[in-house]
C-alpha cells in the first residue's frame, strides 16, 4: 500500500493539477474533515481551485477523523490513536462535479454538519485565546524588551516547546475536566500520540497569536481576527495530523518552519 500525506490547503492553492496528480500517484492523499468544510466553503473560485487539482477518480482522497476524535480514543485506552490514515473514513466516493459550478448549493444535510463544524470552532476560539494569553505566565519574556530580545524569546519558547522533557513537564500539570475519565500518564506520551502532538502545535500556534496581539486580543477580537485564528485552528489540526501521520504537503511558510522542529525527519512536500 502506498503511504499517505496530510495535504493543507495552501498546497491545495498553490501547487498545479498536474503536482498533486503525481503526489497522488506515490501517495495516498490525506483531507481532514476540517479542511474538507473549509473548502466547502470557499468562495467559488477558491472552491474550484482546490477541487479540480483532485484525482478524477473513485476516493481521491482519504477523509480522516479529526484530533478531538483520536484524543477520545487514547484517552479510552491509554494507548496512541495511531495515524490519522488508519482512522480514514470507510465510504466510497466521488466529489461532485458540481462543486465546480458557480452557482452550486450545498445540500441541506451538508449545510447541517458545516453549522455544527462553525459552532465547535467558535468554542475553540474562546479556548485557544485562554491558551494563549496563559503564555505571560510559561513564557513571560515574549512581549519584553526590544525586537532582538523578544526575536530571542521567541525563539526560546518554541525549543522549549519542541524539547519532550519540558512538554512532558507541563502536560503532567493538566488536569482532566472529567475527574471519572482522567488523561492518560504522562509516562507513557510520546511523539506518536496525537494528545501529545496537539499539545505541541496547539501551543505554537498559541505563542504565535500572543505575539500578534498580545494579552489584550479579547478585546481586539473583531469578526476578521476572528476568522483569521479559525484558519489557525485548522491549520494546528492539519499540521498535527500531518506530524502523526509522518508526511506532510504545505505551502505555507509558518507550518514549513514548525514541521521542520516538530519532524525534522519527516516527509514534506512543498
Amino acid at each position: 500500500m502506498k503511504p499517505a500525506i496530510v495535504l493543507d490547503k495552501s498546497f491545495l492553492q498553490g501547487a498545479s493539477a498536474a503536482a498533486i496528480q503525481k503526489l497522488a500517484s506515490s501517495h495516498r492523499l490525506v483531507i481532514s474533515w476540517a479542511l474538507f468544510y473549509e473548502l466547502l466553503t470557499c468562495d467559488t473560485r477558491g472552491r474550484r481551485g482546490c477541487f479540480s487539482k483532485l484525482p478524477k477518480t473513485e476516493n481521491p482522497v482519504e477523509l480522516v477523523e479529526s484530533i478531538g476524535k483520536l484524543m477520545k480514543i487514547e484517552i479510552n485506552i491509554h494507548q496512541p490513536a495511531g495515524k490519522p490514515s488508519s482512522h480514514k473514513e470507510n465510504i466510497q466516493f466521488t466529489f461532485n462535479p458540481k462543486l465546480l459550478a458557480d452557482d452550486y448549493q450545498m445540500p441541506l444535510d451538508s449545510q447541517e454538519a458545516i453549522n455544527e463544524h462553525t459552532n465547535r470552532l467558535q468554542s475553540d476560539i474562546k479556548r485557544f485565546i485562554d491558551i494563549a494569553k496563559s503564555n505571560l505566565e510559561l513564557f513571560p519574556n515574549l512581549l519584553s524588551g526590544n525586537d532582538k530580545e523578544r526575536a530571542a524569546a521567541y525563539r526560546s519558547a518554541e525549543e522549549k516547546i519542541t524539547d519532550k522533557v519540558a512538554m512532558l513537564s507541563f502536560y503532567a500539570q493538566l488536569q482532566s475536566p472529567d475527574t471519572n475519565i482522567p488523561f492518560p500518564p504522562h509516562t507513557l506520551l510520546d511523539e506518536s500520540w496525537a494528545t501529545y502532538r496537539w499539545l505541541q502545535v496547539q501551543m505554537l500556534f498559541s505563542i504565535d497569536l500572543f505575539v500578534r496581539y498580545s494579552e489584550d486580543i479579547l478585546e481586539q477580537l473583531t469578526p476578521s481576527i476572528s476568522e483569521k485564528i479559525e484558519h489557525d485552528l485548522i491549520d494546528a489540526e492539519v499540521l498535527t495530523l500531518g506530524c502523526l501521520e509522518g508526511a506532510f504537503a504545505t505551502r505555507e511558510k509558518k507550518l514549513i518552519q514548525w514541521w521542520h522542529l516538530l519532524c525534522p525527519n519527516g516527509e514534506l512536500f512543498q
